[in-house]
């Protein structure tokens, strides 16, 4: 039974839903009604930066509003954003074109009226997913600043056509953890192109003080990403140099400090509160900075930070940088590259910052170094260098695009499927506005009422779900190894493909151990009653995370293209296929870049994957089940064969499929010199 207090508990939930969504659309359709926030009629875009998140990650975008004004002298160039909030901020703070999209899940417009040549991603958000379906652009991962966290390393770079790098440091780091990635032909080195902007400085450089900049990062969304130190050391380090008069203090917490733990928002308001009592007393000299980042480089003589993103930025200045150890035990640490060969300050330590901060400015050795590392993270930062590498990269890719794509290109219907009343394609008569209002206010309801009834039936499932089954993260089954996982993050209607594979599954299991994983409790049930395999739920991104360490599987497969499918694809000592299907070729798109092996239908042609997608990668084996014989048996030999060789590209004969080798290398000719590195 579901107690009353749950019941209540996501009655709350889709009222709050409701009145968000209901507001949303209301300001979505006011700012639509703006010519400026739609797409220029005939206008092909150059450059689109796509950038579903919310205003509280806008610092992932507002880093590249320097290089990409820079490239709008010569490209035309725009920003797509999908929440109403983040599109009104963006476009008050720079003259970059801003699109903003019908509503969250309609891309029409970038198909027809957009097109744009090259799109650009600062981040991993989930819900790039749509977008990347589209095969007549070229998709391009320029991140949101060089580090060495795990990220930067994930399996999904591999869905992006091409990944702008700073330097060499980032490709010894893809060649030591991305499985079957061509780092040198799928990555173009830039460097840095914000160190080559000038930015507008609210404080004037003080030879009179030190200027400190203290930088931490926020505590992060799992225990193994909480490199923050707002809340272990940030009160003791901004004590000691706002009591020593020799200093002046700019005090810059990550935009989402306190966002999961009230002990980093207690601690970012303490440290405030010192720095307004402080000003009060001297002057006021500190600063509590909410700004971009970029003039801070110039301005300050010393950075203290964790381990993030700005402490490689500040690498480019070669000034003296102080980097904290994370509190947090289970806080995954480098063990490679700067952060590992640099003492970090202990919590303990964080007391005595003033006396280590003298020890620094004294060491000429110190400076040196750093200077080292910047030249073996961004390479040549020359004045404009970087500039002119972003925008050589960019020309690259849209004239290889252009080559690719001069007869048809080939629109996409890999997109996820709309509701009826949005329709598809652009061959109906454009409607009047009150008939856009009017779809628009059904979708909206439909939508309404799809997540109520969802999450009230996914509610009742899961307690239900819960009642009977084993999902201890100690059970035995939990941390029995697997040979295959098969993941699926459907909804229980989406797995259709999944449960017709089921017969073949089962008799693989024969041979090798197997086990299928949901993201969803209905979808758990429909696989429980219809397979005698082993079925595990994963209901968050740290349960599914434990589940695939737990598991070690050697051969990952996925048959569906959900959202959150592209979440299981970052996990990286682990071979990935996806299995397409015969009812339709909507599969083939984009998002097939992030897998190692891809696995057609009996009617499916592996040239034609290839072909329909630009400048596909080689080293991808593509196959299909054959017609011949008993159809399990067929997918069954499928299988086995990427399982006893998971190289089976450079060794399997053309006779089970997969491409020969020198008709790949053919197919993969350079189109034009790559830009210089």
């Amino acid at each position: 039974m579901v107690s009353v207090a749950d019941t209540l508990e996501l009655s709350s939930k889709i009222v709050r839903k409701l009145n968000t969504s209901v507001s949303t659309v209301r300001r979505r359709s006011q700012l639509r009604a703006l010519a400026r926030f739609r797409p220029v009629p005939d206008h092909q875009v150059d450059v689109l930066l796509n950038f579903p998140g919310e205003p509280v990650n806008l610092y992932q975008v507002r880093q590249w509003y320097g290089p990409l004004e820079h490239l709008a002298k010569t490209h035309s160039v725009a920003i797509l954003c999908y929440q109403p909030a983040t599109a009104e901020i963006i476009s008050q703070e720079t003259d970059l074109k801003v699109i903003l999209t019908p509503s969250y899940t309609d891309l029409r417009e970038v198909e027809n009226d957009v097109r744009p040549k090259v799109i650009l991603y600062p981040n991993q958000n989930y819900a790039n997913y749509r977008i990347l379906g589209i095969t007549s652009a070229e998709h391009v991962f320029i991140c949101h600043g060089e580090s060495d966290k795990i990220y930067m390393a994930s399996n999904w770079v591999k869905v992006f056509n091409y990944f702008f790098v700073a330097g060499e440091a980032s490709r010894e780091r893809l060649r030591k953890h991305v499985r079957n990635y061509d780092v040198d032909g799928r990555t173009i080195a830039i460097g840095r192109p914000q160190i080559d902007i000038e930015y507008a400085s609210p404080l004037e450089k003080r030879s009179d003080r030190i200027t400190v900049l203290y930088a931490p990062t926020w505590e992060g969304g799992r225990l193994t990403m909480r490199y923050g130190s707002v809340a272990s050391h940030g009160v003791a380090i901004v004590s000691a140099l706002l009591s020593d008069e020799r200093f002046r203090v700019i005090y810059r917490p990550h935009p989402r400090t306190g966002i999961h733990e009230p002990e980093f928002a207690a601690a970012n308001e303490q440290i405030k509160g010192l720095i307004t009592v402080a000003n009060e007393r001297s002057g006021g000299p500190h600063y509590i900075d909410d700004t971009p980042f970029g003039w801070q480089l110039d301005v300050a003589d010393v950075m203290i930070t964790d381990i993030s993103a700005v402490a490689y930025d500040w690498l480019t200045t070669a000034k003296p940088l102080l980097v904290t150890r994370p509190f947090e035990p289970e806080a995954v640490m480098p063990h490679e590259g700067f952060m590992s060969e640099t003492p970090l300050l202990a919590a303990s330590d964080a007391h005595d910052s003033v006396r280590i901060i003298d020890a620094f400015l004294g060491n000429e050795g110190a400076r040196e170094a750093i200077a080292s590392w910047a030249d073996y993270y961004y390479g040549d930062r020359s004045p404009g260098r970087s500039l002119d590498r972003f925008v050589a990269a960019v020309d690259y890719v849209i004239d290889e695009r252009d080559q690719a794509t001069g007869h048809d290109s080939r629109a996409t219907d890999g997109l996820e499927e709309r509701v009826s009343s949005e329709g598809r394609g652009n061959t109906r008569p454009q409607r009047s506005a009150l008939k856009q209002k009017a779809a628009q206010g059904l979708t909206f309801a439909y939508r309404s009422i799809d997540f109520a009834t969802t999450g009230v039936a996914n509610l009742v499932a899961q307690y239900r779900g819960e009642a009977h089954s084993i999902d201890l993260e100690d059970s035995a089954m939990k941390l029995r190894s697997t040979d295959v996982l098969v993941s699926t993050m459907a909804g229980p209607h989406d797995i259709d493909p999944l449960i017709d594979w089921l017969p073949t599954l089962e008799r693989l299991s024969r041979h090798y151990s197997l086990t299928l994983l949901a993201g969803n409790q209905r979808a758990f049930d429909r696989l429980r009653d219809s397979t005698v395999l082993r079925v595990h739920i994963g209901r968050s991104a740290s349960e599914t995370e434990k589940i695939f360490a737990n598991l070690k599987p050697n051969l990952h497969l996925q048959f569906e293209q959900a959202n959150l499918n592209l979440r299981e694809l970052t996990h990286r000592n682990v071979t990935h296929a996806y299995i397409g299907t015969d009812q339709n070729d909507s599969w083939i798109n984009n998002r097939l870049r992030a897998f190692d092996a891809v696995i057609g239908g009996t009617n499916t042609c592996p040239e034609s994957v290839r072909s329909a997608l630009i400048d596909f990668p080689p080293a991808t084996a593509v196959t299909t089940v054959s017609q011949e014989g008993d159809l399990e048996q067929s997918r069954a030999t499928v299988i086995t064969a990427l399982l006893q060789d998971q190289n089976a590209r450079q060794r399997l004969s053309t006779g089970t499929g997969f491409a020969d080798e020198q008709q790949i290398s053919q197919d993969h000719k350079a189109l034009g010199a790559r830009p210089t590195n």
